[in-house]
């Protein structure tokens, strides 16, 4: 079973690559975290800014966060967020994980990471979620060939980008109840 996970990675990994016009999303988490303590968050600052995207980043991620039962507090926030936008051709060091949501459930448990690297092209958008005590990284969702040559982006373009991002993400606040997520 292993192996045909680690042949269908490849393959999307080859047919995303082939296809440059489209988005890959991806995401790596912290297996030393327990996700079901967090119930609020407050933003970083955006690392570059680059006219209106990352308010319009910032706006998206904050619908997500919102969605999922997340309060914004300035005052000891759980959850620390941040987020990058890199428009050039990137490397990027990601890791073979069992979804986030069968992690924290206790199915298919592996301790250990297993390293695959990408050479991302067209740029890419990273949303990371810090443990605000520790500043320890626990999760990081990235999008890559966001900035393909595409001139005229559709509008709420970087709100679906960010969206996908966040579908790696399925977990909600502590307290809250799973439901149905949609783009409020």
């Amino acid at each position: 079973m292993k192996k045909l996970l680690f042949i269908a990675s490849v393959l999307v990994v080859s047919l995303s690559a082939c296809n440059s016009s489209r988005v890959m999303v991806d995401n790596d988490y912290s297996y030393d975290t327990d996700f079901t303590t967090y119930r609020s968050y407050n933003f970083l600052n955006c690392e570059i800014d680059t006219s209106n995207i990352c308010s319009e980043i910032q706006d998206a991620i904050r619908r997500q966060m919102k969605a999922r039962g997340y309060k914004i507090s300035d005052e000891a926030p759980g959850l620390l967020v941040s987020y990058s936008i890199i428009k050039e051709r990137v490397g990027y060091k990601g890791y073979f994980q069992p979804s986030l949501d069968r992690w924290v459930n206790k199915y298919d448990n592996e301790d250990t990471y297993k390293v695959q690297n990408f050479n991302f092209g067209g740029g890419m958008i990273l949303v990371s979620l810090l443990d605000a005590e520790s500043s320890r990284l626990i999760w990081r969702g990235y999008a890559s060939g966001v900035f393909n040559k595409k001139v005229n982006k559709p509008i709420n373009y970087y709100r679906s980008v960010v969206r996908s991002i966040f579908d790696q993400y399925p977990l909600f606040a502590a307290g809250e109840k799973p439901r149905r997520i949609t783009d409020m």
